[in-house]
């Protein structure tokens, strides 16, 4: 019996999923959906780590969602060690500094690469107006790692936003490459879900600050250059 090329390949890949099915069944592989739910938090301080006020700002905390069942759907999906949302205020200037930490084995990569601006805040309504990729970040002598830079409009008709974002995977930073974010890049993502599957995934940190206005304009105000030296010692110094 003669098989074509077609019929050939489909066989192939039938058995190829057959026997990988095989495979998974005998080998201890990760939950690349959910992440790891059973191990105790592992915290890192950061609400300690991070400024509770800033010279001449005013700060407060904020929580994830509006309500508690907000809340505790942000914590489900985002699977934390630890986190800060943390707003400071300056007569009409807001900055807010959002940090989410994962401790090693805690979430796959390419779930914490996920939660960018680009994509929950455009499925919110939002409106990317403009991007910029490895954009430098610092004052003076203090230069933070480069940074996905975003200008978004809110839905509600409030002030634009400004955004810069990081996502730290041990000691080095995540490529994001040079595109908008709201869906992940797919070769990066089957990459990341089968080392998570086998191998587990490193500490991480994912990073956002936001400002209502440009951060140029943040410049020479000591409050900013603070806020900017506590990212620093979370890893995000220039190297």
């Amino acid at each position: 019996m003669m098989f074509s090329q077609r019929q050939f390949l489909i066989l192939g890949g039938g058995i190829a999923v057959l026997l990988g099915g095989i495979v998974l069944q005998w080998v201890n592989v990760r939950d690349v959906k959910k992440g790891d739910r059973a191990a105790e938090l592992r915290p890192v301080g950061l609400a300690e780590r991070m400024p509770v006020t800033l010279a001449g700002w005013k700060g407060r905390d904020e929580p994830l969602g509006l309500n508690e069942a907000t809340r505790s759907a942000a914590e489900r999906v985002l699977n934390y060690d630890d986190y800060v949302f943390r707003v400071f205020e300056k007569d009409s200037r807001q900055v807010g500094v959002y940090i989410a930490y994962w401790a090693a084995g805690r979430m796959p990569m390419q779930k914490v690469a996920s939660h960018t601006p680009d994509r929950c805040w455009t499925e919110n309504g939002w409106r990317c107006e403009d991007m910029r990729f490895a954009e430098p970040v610092g004052v003076g002598e203090l230069h933070l790692r480069p940074a996905q830079w975003r200008r978004f409009t809110p839905p509600n008709g409030a002030a634009m936003q400004y955004v810069v974002y990081w996502h730290l995977v041990g000691d080095r930073l995540y490529d994001y490459g040079t595109r908008f974010n709201s869906r992940p890049a797919m070769d990066k993502w089957w990459r990341d879900t089968l080392e998570y599957a086998f191998s587990g995934s490193e500490a991480q940190y994912f990073i956002r600050v936001t400002s209502n206005q440009p951060f140029e304009e943040l410049k020479g105000d000591p409050g900013w250059e603070e806020l900017l030296g506590a990212l620093a010692k979370l890893g995000l110094a220039a190297r």
